[in-house]
């Protein structure tokens, strides 16, 4: 069990890493690996989004946003977290007016959750999970990081907590599998000498969890995801390099995970991309490699590095992170308060309230054009 102080620093560190692998990744997502080694070299700093709406160096996308919706959520109610975040999700997309881009104040939110959201308004929140959509997609995984941080000594309790969470926004299994198998690799982090992320002892946890899942939703039975942990778990035993693990992953992707669509390891399929951040943080000694590595595949970049730079983050800590991303990024200096709260298991309201937070960070977008 991990000290006070150590465990602020992994708390931290997660928050932290997740954050800044957003903003990192953001400007560059959708761009091939080819794509920003000619017009970056290797991309390892935080650079203005190239887009025709400026937005500021170090500012996270809908990755971080709702994140930290789950978080603030959670510690405004761990019973019933789904709601509050239900809730917080409409109150985001209602305090500004839709632009090129964003909604509401939500930035670069994709199709389907869109549709959630307008589900909601419509519909009201009596049954947080009426609203989800057939997404097999890495969304549910991007913003697990608090429920495992909250959840971190009760895997049983956890588990049933991330199904409960992702069914908000999923009804897929891959997706919430997804979900499933990042929030179990940071909660195994959480120790004072964590062990490495691909292990049989972690494939067997994710099966067996899949399996609870399946039965916590009355669904039937779906190992797909799974099936594709176990067989990165037994390609990383003989794999000395990460690309020859992410051809693997690519290639399992479309045959046994079932893919609708031709799909590469960097896609947004959560079969293929939430396997990708967990490689990159099973090879990465540092949190800013993981980033950094995920950043210049290319592809989903910044949800990619958002998932290993939590991860990586829980396993070395906030002192890890080096200085340069703290002070790129928008939201340093925001989050000590909920980290503390995730620390103590604290419930109540976060101050200053997400919404205000939003809003701040959201009045840096305007309209410049670029140079």
């Amino acid at each position: 069990m991990l000290g006070s102080e150590t465990l602020w620093e992994r708390v931290a560190g997660c928050l932290h890493g997740l954050l800044i692998g957003d903003a990192m990744g953001w400007p560059v997502e959708g761009w091939t690996a080819a794509q920003i080694a000619t017009e970056f070299g290797r991309l390892d700093r935080m650079v203005a989004a190239p887009s025709h709406r400026w937005r500021p160096i170090g500012l996270h996308s809908d990755d971080g946003q709702q994140a930290l919706a789950v978080l603030d959520a959670i510690c405004a109610d761990p019973e019933q977290p789904e709601r509050p975040f239900a809730e917080l999700m409409v109150k985001l997309r209602d305090a500004a007016p839709q632009r090129a881009g964003r909604f509401g104040l939500h930035r670069g939110a994709g199709r389907n959750f869109r549709h959630t959201v307008r589900s909601m308004q419509a519909m009201g929140f009596e049954d947080p999970h009426a609203h989800a959509t057939p997404s097999a997609g890495n969304a549910a995984a991007m913003r697990v990081a608090p429920v495992a941080l909250w959840w971190r000594d009760v895997p049983a309790k956890l588990t049933r907590r991330v199904v409960q969470r992702s069914a908000v926004t999923h009804s897929d299994l891959r997706g919430i599998t997804g979900a499933l198998a990042l929030a179990l690799a940071i909660e195994q982090a959480l120790v004072p000498k964590p062990p490495p992320v691909l292990t049989h002892r972690f494939s067997e946890t994710i099966a067996r969890a899949e399996t609870r899942a399946a039965e916590q939703l009355g669904r039937s039975p779906d190992t797909r995801f799974s099936q594709l942990v176990t067989a990165l778990v037994d390609q990383r035993r003989y794999a000395y390099h990460l690309e020859d693990v992410l051809a693997g992953i690519a290639e399992r992707a479309r045959t046994i995970g079932g893919a609708a669509h031709e799909v590469e390891a960097t896609s947004g399929f959560a079969g293929s991309s939430v396997l990708t951040a967990l490689a990159i943080a099973d090879f990465s000694t540092s949190v800013e490699e993981a980033i950094v590595t995920a950043v210049n595949l290319g592809g989903d970049t910044d949800t990619i590095a958002a998932m290993a730079g939590a991860l990586a983050g829980a396993r070395f800590g906030f002192s890890a992170i080096p200085t340069r991303g703290l002070d790129d990024l928008c939201a340093t200096g925001s989050l000590v308060e909920r980290i503390e709260k995730v620390v103590a298991l604290e419930t109540g309201e976060c101050r200053p309230d997400l919404v205000t937070l939003e809003t701040r960070w959201d009045d840096q977008c305007v309209d410049r054009p670029l140079t």
